[in-house]
């Protein structure tokens, strides 16, 4: 019987239009009266997700910043702090490339430099809390993870070399076409995911997850139901057992209402 349900955002519960299925509420809801829990799993910051998931918050449990802020039960189950001095070496490094933005996001909100419409337009579909500020070197809060915007192609030009640079310190998943995310070492959706379903005594054969980009590869295997979205990342689909219809084809709650609230087999 499945008593937890993960699902990513972007790609995966969202269409591209970034709007929910149209059914969400309904199945939310009837998913909390069978006490079946709904984690969000987002490269989100929780201040953004307070206000994506507004007038729902005791109904769902929480990995943010990919695992860098779990909570659950609407209880802070763990968070990591980046160390400041390998912010700054980052910040350093985005700014030596052309098209490269790095944006800072901690326990009061998100943080970037860059002012222009395009980048504006970009970063504002996922961060909703944000400051731009002058210097984000100079920014005073805990940062949990280090997001990076890369026009240039994010797989294949800033990756490389932040992975390289960073692979003792960090975790760095490549997060959509223009997004790399960097948290600390050992820090992911799939250990976040872990880490909750032992706070509530769930097993991995009572879960099902959803995702669709690398950064859900972890989150995906430690179910005991995963399903990667048909619209996924086409070296996703090693990571799932199952396979989901598309984000834009509302494969999430399909997945649930026909597995889980109406009894199908998978």
């Amino acid at each position: 019987m499945i008593k937890l349900i993960a699902s990513d955002m972007d790609g995966t519960l969202l269409n591209d239009k970034k709007e929910f299925p149209h059914d969400f509420d309904e199945v939310l809801d009837k998913l909390h009266a069978k006490g079946i829990h709904f984690v969000v799993a987002s490269g989100r910051s929780f201040s953004t997700l307070k206000l994506n998931f507004a007038g729902k918050l005791d109904r769902l449990d929480f990995i943010c910043d990919n695992g860098a802020y779990v909570v659950a039960n609407g209880e802070l189950v763990s968070m990591s702090i980046l160390d400041k001095g390998c912010i700054k070496k980052l910040i350093e490094i985005c700014r030596g490339m052309e098209r490269v933005t790095p944006v800072l996001c901690g326990v009061h909100g998100t943080y970037f430099e860059r002012k222009d419409e395009e980048f504006y337009n970009e970063v504002t579909r996922f961060y909703l809390n944000y400051t731009c500020v002058d210097d984000i070197a100079a920014v005073d809060d805990d940062i949990f993870k280090i997001a990076v915007c890369d026009y240039n192609g994010a797989e294949k030009n800033v990756y490389p070399i932040v992975s390289r640079e960073f692979e003792d310190d960090f975790t760095v998943a490549v997060t959509g076409p223009k997004w790399i995310d960097i948290m600390n070492k050992g820090i992911n959706k799939g250990a976040a995911l872990k880490d909750i379903r032992e706070k509530l005594g769930i097993s991995r054969e009572e879960t099902m997850a959803f995702g669709d980009y690398f950064n859900d590869a972890e989150l995906i295997k430690d179910a005991g139901y995963g399903f990667v979205m048909k619209n996924a990342h086409p070296e996703m689909k090693k990571f799932g057992k199952y396979t989901a219809e598309s984000n834009n084809d509302e494969g999430v709650t399909k997945a649930i209402k026909e597995y889980v609230l109406n009894g199908g087999s998978i």
